[in-house]
């Protein structure tokens, strides 16, 4: 059977293109905003994002807004909020997340708001003058600190009209449960979108939680201790990456976790050193967050001065995979301001030497903390 016929398959199985996602599923919201970042971004670019760390910082937003655009947060956000809380770690795992907010010196902020922050978001709330630029190097050091280093900053600039800016960090660094040999690492073709190039190919040979599907393959790469790892998903040979990324939903890759099983798997994957930094306000128009950014923006529940709009929603990212590990990092960063398949029994081989998507989650939860569209190397 041909890819695009193995591919049309896979697509008429699993459900149709842009299923919803469950009300209240954070993989849902997980799912829905990687697929929107796809769809603002070339075929040929790579994608890293934090679906957690965006979460975190949408859900702090819609805590300030109200009306239709209180309402908007919540259909984007799967009508679940990411508030602070204890992640899992051991000798081997860190993962941890941080808040703050910074609120211009000449911005009153409604009380309960401050105080629900720093209850609910365990958020740093400190105010400055933020026509000073020691404060664009102090949010910008928040930033460093919070990411081992990973992420040196998240703004350029502080506009005059901004009043407030709120930031979410994500630093996750873990080893292995089983690591790849580095002896074993050979360099090796990747076939990418934008023709072939030479890479660092890791390998190993051990038994893996696998499914595959009409030509597509999962696997599960555990990280020490198990309760976090990353799933990478290898699509059809010769089907476009663009083809496949829509038709990914939440009961898909619920269907693909509980249809793993454990078999010797041959396994071969990139190491890969990558940064990316985007705008999200064009991902967060497509997923339905429209007034926030325009003249019927509601913050009410923020301050009572105004109007106040959204005006900027960024994200940087960081991720490095080794024979050792992951390293990766994100930043979130919103300004306001005032408006003027079954696997078979045998051996299998798995070799990522072309374009691959890659979630890191919570194995518990399947809480995903970032995902990927890796094209070129």
């Amino acid at each position: 059977m041909t890819a695009l016929i193995a591919a049309a398959s896979l697509m008429s199985s699993c459900g149709q293109k842009d299923t919803a996602p469950a009300e209240g599923s954070r993989t849902g919201f997980a799912i829905s905003f990687f697929k929107n970042v796809n769809d603002v971004v070339r075929s040929y670019e790579n994608i890293v994002v934090s679906p957690y760390s965006a979460g975190v910082a949408l859900s702090m937003l819609e805590e300030g807004a109200g009306g239709e655009t209180k309402a908007e947060f919540d259909n984007a956000l799967n009508s679940c909020l990411f508030k602070a809380e204890e992640f899992a770690t051991g000798d081997k795992v860190v993962v941890r997340s941080a808040n703050s907010v910074w609120i211009s010196d000449d911005f009153s902020v409604r009380n309960h708001y401050v105080d629900l922050l720093q209850k609910d978001y365990d958020a740093l709330v400190t105010t400055q003058n933020f026509s000073d630029p020691a404060t664009l190097h102090a949010i910008n050091n928040w930033c460093s600190e919070n990411t081992d280093g990973k992420i040196k900053g998240i703004l350029d600039r502080i506009s005059p009209n901004t009043v407030m800016i709120l930031a979410n960090a994500l630093y996750f660094n873990a080893s292995w449960e089983s690591r790849f040999d580095a002896n074993l690492t050979r360099e090796q073709v990747f076939h990418g979108e934008n023709g072939d190039g030479k890479v660092k190919m890791m390998s190993r040979k051990g038994r893996y939680n696998y499914v595959e599907y009409q030509g597509a393959q999962m696997i599960e790469l555990p990280y020490s201790g198990g309760t976090y790892a990353m799933y990478v998903v290898l699509p059809p040979d010769g089907m476009a990456m663009d083809k496949i990324i829509p038709y990914i939903n939440e009961s898909m890759f619920d269907s693909a976790l509980q249809n793993m099983e454990s078999v010797e798997v041959r396994f071969k994957m990139p190491r890969m050193k990558l940064e990316t930094s985007m705008s999200l306000n064009s991902v967060l128009k497509n997923m339905g967050v429209q007034t926030a950014f325009g003249p019927a923006a509601d913050f009410s529940g923020i301050a009572a001065m105004g109007p106040l709009v959204l005006s900027e929603v960024n994200q940087k990212c960081y991720i490095d995979v080794t024979e050792n590990g992951t390293e990766a990092a994100a930043v979130t960063s919103a300004q306001i301001q005032l408006t003027s398949v079954r696997p078979e029994l045998d051996v299998k081989t798995m070799t990522v030497d072309r374009p691959f998507i890659f979630f890191i989650a919570d194995r518990n939860t399947s809480d995903i903390l970032f995902a990927g569209k890796i094209v070129n190397l």
